[in-house]
């Protein structure tokens, strides 16, 4: 035991020291914005816990070909019901044709029964519409079965064809998940008549930010799951391995990953990628808020014409009142001379 703990220690490296001794590490360390290189120093000196939502963290805590792989356990309790993964799947869907794109997903992998699940980890829900979860869907459908060349369609057996999950997890939520208040939203495709039929596609989107915000009180194991993936203060994470110990060894594994070289280099990669889609995503909201503001001023410059034209209709229809009522008022004076001259007649 005690080698092993000294072969483990040799690998541990400080991010300090590698900033130091390592030019590539220290490139790759001074693109993050500053506020990413103050997280990532605090995660190696063990003062903030690691992102295990980032790529690296979450695809390594959950690697479906590992002997002990946690993934069966975590998915079985997004689902309800028991299920066991056989092995990983390719995470490159077919290109249908030359004018279209992969789909790369992040985790795809067969159970025992036969049916495929996806699990997509998503920082920010923008970048996830439920069009874009329909084709990761659709994906897993077709790659079950392919006409290959010279094959006759009566060849194709669509009966092999098996149920798909498309699990999508939230650091972020979408503002519709957000107001629901709750976490957990299960979809598939009903009939409006009763008549029961299995569609093969399933959605399950967990919401991690709805969960923080709820703070619902721990009872399933997915909740106590999602209370895992959400800590980011050591102190929390040290009083929820207390109370959870067979998350230790998961928690070690991670703690392994933030001292060794390459894990610290794909985590800083991981967060450089986010900086990137969080960059897109603010200037992608600055420009909404550009194109709004012009489209404000111009709605105001609108206004204001409408304005002075109303104003302009204003001041000649008062015009044309004002000269309507001096012509009545001339013609009754007129009246009045005319009443008085009659009544002068009459008198002699």
């Amino acid at each position: 035991m005690n080698k092993n703990k000294n072969k483990t220690k040799k690998k541990e490296t400080n991010l300090r020291i590698l900033l130091d001794t390592d030019p590539e590490v220290k490139a790759a360390f001074k693109r993050l914005s500053e506020q990413g290189q103050k997280e990532m120093l605090e995660i190696s000196d063990e003062i903030r816990v690691p992102n295990l939502l980032s790529d690296t963290i979450f695809k390594a805590i959950f690697d479906p070909d590992v002997k002990d792989s946690l993934l069966s356990d975590f998915i079985s309790c997004i689902l309800g019901r028991k299920v066991k993964v056989l092995h990983s799947l390719k995470n490159e869907g077919q290109r249908h044709s030359s004018h279209s794109k992969n789909i790369v997903l992040d985790i795809v992998v067969q159970f025992e029964d036969g049916s495929i699940a996806n699990v997509e980890i998503q920082r920010s829900g923008i970048k996830l519409s439920s069009k874009r979860a329909a084709c990761y869907s659709a994906d897993l459908v077709t790659r079950q079965y392919a006409i290959t060349q010279g094959q006759a369609k009566s060849e194709i057996n669509y009966d092999i064809i098996q149920p798909v999950y498309t699990i999508i997890i939230f650091e972020k939520s979408p503002r519709a998940f957000k107001e629901t208040k709750k976490y957990k939203h299960f979809f598939q495709q009903k009939s409006d008549t009763g008549v029961e039929l299995e569609l093969l596609q399933y959605y399950a989107y967990i919401c991690l930010d709805v969960f923080k915000e709820e703070k619902p009180r721990i009872g399933e194991k997915i909740d106590t799951w999602l209370e895992f993936l959400t800590i980011q203060d050591t102190d929390k994470m040290e009083t929820f391995l207390k109370k959870n110990k067979s998350f230790q060894n998961v928690y070690e594994r991670v703690i392994l990953m933030s001292k060794d070289r390459e894990g610290l280099m794909n985590m800083i990669t991981d967060m450089l990628a986010n900086e990137d889609i969080a960059g897109s995503i603010n200037r992608t909201n600055e420009s909404i808020i550009k194109r709004q503001k012009r489209e404000i001023k111009e709605q105001k410059e609108a206004l204001k014409k409408q304005a002075a034209t109303l104003k302009k209709k204003e001041a000649a229809l008062k015009e044309k009142e004002a000269a309507h009522r001096l012509e009545i008022q001339e013609k009754d004076a007129l009246i009045c001379e005319l009443q008085q001259q009659l009544a002068a007649k009459k008198s002699d």
